[in-house]
């Protein structure tokens, strides 16, 4: 494919209030088809040609199979840049995608669907999802492609099937309070609007953009969008369970100059290794309360700009961002000021703006509101509002339920939360979805989700539950029951089964009368019999696993995750551990998930603190 001199640019050849994703990325490929536009794990590259041609056969089998405008697509392709030409082709057709990660439980995947009513199913090739329900087409993604679109013309395309830039671009789901997950709808604009319109995010052509986000969490937006839209790289990096070093290496061999981690992770590594960031240009971190003492850390060493961002799914991603200078004495990192064309007010229960310096309930307009939830009339009218200040023009706003206050240099600072929802380990979660499954369970009378810790990097969430008359209930039985039901960040690491539940005075669970489990092994229910460590290796493991789960004691067949452990809980081990002279890999840890298992594959040795 070559471009000749007769190419016309899209962003010229229409109004940039009518550009959308695709036609963006055709641009780039227009412009320059033998740029590379996506590297795999395994370090192979898809060019922005490769790309538009892939991405336009797939269309066209789309469309062949009736997909159309505004219908809605799942897509079940793991990360990889087979999963990205399924999203671009996806919207080439007029469709919005729908990402359904792999490693969901089936339930969940199934309920997505059926929520979705989804007009097909983009997957790879090997066989059906077991998701999929009868009469649903089923194309693949990693088909080969039997077209090259080098000959048509682009604009010729445009006018037989535009897609506009109202039309929805993506369905990303988010925990719901009712105990179902709610489908937020975004449209192409918003999406043109955050990788176009405020120059701290702007990628640069032949930047690379590291992809580290799952793909149905809304980080992705940003990693694949910002890239392809401006003819920037995608660089896929290894996710999963990663432990520093890997992280480390992979990042070295990458170089990326745009990073987006997740709060929680960002702790980790500057705590053990800030160095891992050097090769990074800029590091854009969010989800949780960001710590001064950690940028500093990590300035210090990888001398790398930090961006603290702020922004739920239904706003696009990133609403704001702030620069963090690490010099300036402060002890808590404002989440910052609204991207270009986006606004953010604080306003009281009448939907007054509040006095700058006081706190009230933030909410956020402009280009980036999503158009709200799927199906779901009745709660899209309740969090999104029409705009008071919109200046003339009709707008919405996005009631966000988080307290915020505004500082005297206009930016903005969060201040918690108006209901239940919490952030644990980057990822919004809704108790009360959890309560719903674990009521669910026949044999459960009443169960309740407490969380507990009050930093980012220590909040946990605890599920507690009461049998239902002489049925009986595990805390391995409830957690297999959440396991099966729900994704992994979303299931308590300690369950505990109560004989009673105790009530505030009106009858309503009372979960302030509930106590942090972790400070005893002995409450944490349904372990297997204490046995104490037998070799040097094992009881290092026992003290590192005790320190980082805050218990008197563990023994060598306790497991880390029943014990409250999660991924990021799991890194910070891995690299305790590292220290002491016993190195495991994240893949083996996460296999052997005891001590007296782990300390076998590990050899049983300590390799010399390093």
């Amino acid at each position: 494919m070559t471009t000749t001199n007769t190419t016309v640019s899209r962003a010229s050849a229409i109004e940039r209030e009518s550009v959308v994703l695709h036609e963006l990325v055709e641009d780039q490929a227009l412009r320059d088809p033998h740029a590379t536009a996506v590297v795999s794990i395994e370090g192979d590259t898809l060019t922005y040609g490769e790309l538009l041609t892939r991405a336009r056969d797939l269309t066209t089998r789309l469309r062949a199979a009736g997909v159309g405008h505004e219908d809605r697509v799942a897509v079940t392709v793991p990360r990889s840049p087979t999963a990205i030409v399924a999203f671009l082709g996806v919207l080439g057709a007029g469709a919005a995608y729908v990402p359904i990660d792999p490693d969901f439980p089936l339930e969940r995947q199934r309920f997505m669907v059926r929520d979705c009513r989804v007009a097909a199913v983009v997957a790879e090739r090997g066989g059906i999802p077991d998701f999929v329900d009868g009469g649903v087409p089923v194309l693949f993604a990693d088909a080969e492609a039997d077209a090259d679109p080098a000959g048509s013309d682009p604009l010729a395309e445009l006018a037989a099937g535009r897609v506009a830039s109202d039309q929805a671009a993506y369905v990303i789901y988010t925990s719901g309070s009712t105990g179902v997950p709610k489908g937020v709808v975004v449209e192409h604009a918003a999406v043109v609007a955050l990788v176009l319109d405020d120059e701290r995010i702007a990628v640069r052509p032949g930047q690379s953009v590291a992809q580290y986000a799952p793909m149905a969490f809304d980080a992705s937006t940003f990693e694949i969008w910002a890239a392809l839209c401006r003819g920037g790289r995608v660089e896929i990096l290894r996710g999963g369970p990663v432990a520093v070093e890997d992280l480390s290496a992979e990042l070295a061999k990458r170089r990326p100059d745009w990073l987006f981690l997740t709060t929680g992770l960002f702790h980790v590594l500057a705590d053990h290794a800030p160095h891992a960031l050097e090769p990074v240009g800029t590091l854009i971190t969010g989800g949780d309360v960001l710590s001064p003492q950690h940028v500093r850390t990590a300035a210090a060493v990888a001398g790398l700009r930090v961006l603290a961002a702020y922004g739920p799914t239904e706003a696009t991603t990133f609403a704001s961002l702030h620069a963090v200078d690490p010099d300036e004495p402060c002890d808590r990192v404002p989440i910052g000021t609204p991207l270009r064309g986006r606004t953010m007010y604080v306003l009281d229960e009448d939907l007054r703006e509040v006095a700058p310096g006081e706190s009230g309930e933030l909410y956020l307009g402009g280009a980036g509101v999503a158009r709200g939830y799927l199906r779901r009339s009745a709660l899209t009218a309740e969090r999104f509002l029409p705009d008071p200040f919109a200046a003339g023009r009709a707008g919405r706003m996005y009631r966000t339920g988080d307290l915020a206050r505004r500082r005297p240099d206009g930016a903005f600072e969060f201040h918690g939360r108006t209901d239940r929802q919490v952030k644990i380990r980057g990822f919004r979660i809704e108790p009360g979805e959890i309560e719903a499954v674990l009521n669910a369970r026949p044999e459960v009378a009443e169960a309740v989700v407490a969380v507990f810790g009050t930093e980012a990097d220590d909040r946990r969430l605890v599920g507690y539950a009461v049998a239902a008359g002489d049925a009986r209930v595990t805390p391995s039985t409830m957690r297999t029951w959440l396991r099966e039901r729900l994704p992994a960040h979303m299931v308590p690491g300690t369950c505990l089964v109560l004989e009673e539940m105790p009530h505030d005075p009106n009858g309503k669970p009372d979960r302030g009368a509930l106590t942090a489990p972790w400070s005893s092994r002995g409450r944490l229910g349904d372990l297997p019999e204490y046995r104490a460590p037998q070799s040097e290796a094992q009881s290092l493991m026992a003290d590192v696993w005790a320190e980082v789960l805050g218990l008197d004691r563990v023994g060598v067949d306790d497991n880390f995750y029943e014990l409250g452990g999660d991924s990021i809980l799991s890194v910070d081990t891995i690299e305790r551990l590292r220290l002491l002279g016993i190195h495991c890999s994240a893949g083996a840890f996460f296999r052997h998930q005891t001590i007296a298992e782990l300390a076998e594959a590990t050899g049983g040795e300590r390799n010399g603190a390093s």
